[in-house]
């Protein structure tokens, strides 16, 4: 039988999930000091079982949170663009905030910070029209700390948006951040992309070198074949250095230290021969990949300063061993 001892305690013992379960067979609610039949207990001990602890949350930060949201929400120009990704906590904040005094000094208990998205298509903003912040309203904000923001252009991350942003708000520390972000980026949208885009361009180039692509309808390997044969000897001539590739598509690749012009002049040379190419295309090629080649250099050298003939694997190690970069230089969409 269970004792009236048990049948409340103010102060229950953490709620333990395996009793839990075999009491629940027998409509027993069990802690480790015994019997508890008061659901205002059991339902504690299972929140916290659950959900775990709170952090809290001073009130009038969460005022003044709810309060910047819902004054760019009202304005034509951002409602569309402001997008609230944690509406549960929202409308919880909302209402607290609505039903406690303006004079009261409490906190809120919250397992997290609001979070919202802004997005920049939404804005009208040239340039921008792929940019998508991630904000982050950390719970002391905006009394002790600033917003935190994540950009993404198009889905890929751009963290010098971000960082640019973070520094301007550093002085706007204790103010409310959303509409300076809002304006910062309608002043900065020519400008705010352009260095994430020169740091990637240049990421995708280090290392490599400019060479140039020359596509023909199919060229054949083979003294017979007499148009290719004066191909290779114009190439020797005018001391052009890089490879052939025999087949369809035909494909000459023009390296360093040739340059595009001597690349327009082969050109023109192959349509004197009775070869027309594509047109000359630039692309950057690995460095290292045009070496383990065999392409220019001295390779070329001895090979008496001819072109390199190139089967579809030496091609694939000029290219780092890159299949997209493959599939571009022979034109394969």
């Amino acid at each position: 039988r269970i004792s009236s001892t048990n049948l409340h305690q103010s102060n229950p013992a953490p709620f333990n999930k395996a009793k839990f379960s075999q009491a629940r067979r027998r409509h027993a609610w069990i802690t480790d000091r015994g019997v508890c039949w008061c659901w205002p207990c059991l339902i504690f001990s299972i929140h916290r079982e659950i959900y775990g602890r709170h952090l809290p949350m001073d009130i009038s930060d969460a005022r003044r949170q709810v309060a910047e949201i819902i004054a760019l929400q009202d304005q034509p120009k951002y409602s569309h663009a402001i997008q609230i990704t944690t509406p549960a906590l929202f409308d919880r904040l909302e209402k607290a905030v609505g039903n406690i005094g303006s004079s009261i000094n409490q906190t809120l208990p919250v397992k997290k910070c609001l979070t919202l998205k802004v997005n920049c298509h939404e804005l009208d903003l040239d340039g921008l029209a792929g940019l998508v912040l991630e904000i982050e309203f950390p719970l002391d904000y905006p009394s002790g700390s600033t917003c935190q923001i994540h950009a993404a252009d198009n889905g890929k991350a751009v963290n010098d948006v971000g960082s640019k942003l973070t520094t301007y708000l550093e002085s706007f520390a204790g103010c409310e951040c959303l509409e300076l972000v809002l304006d910062w980026l309608s002043d900065n949208s020519s400008t705010c992309l352009s260095s994430s885009t020169n740091d990637i361009a240049s990421n995708d180039t280090a290392g490599k070198v400019e060479c140039y692509i020359l596509r023909y309808n199919h060229l054949l390997s083979g003294p017979e074949h007499k148009k290719e044969k004066s191909m290779v000897d114009a190439a020797k001539k005018g001391k052009l250095q890089g490879g052939i590739l025999w087949g369809t598509p035909g494909i000459v690749v023009v390296v360093p230290p040739s340059t595009e012009e001597d690349a327009k002049e082969y050109a023109v040379d192959s349509r004197d021969i009775g070869k027309r190419p594509d047109g000359v295309e630039s692309v950057h090629l690995p460095e290292r990949g045009l070496e383990e080649g065999g392409l220019g250099g001295m390779a070329q050298q001895k090979r008496g300063g001819k072109l390199k003939d190139m089967d579809t694997a030496t091609l694939r190690t000029a290219c780092g061993g890159d299949e997209d970069l493959l599939r571009s230089v022979l034109g394969i969409k």
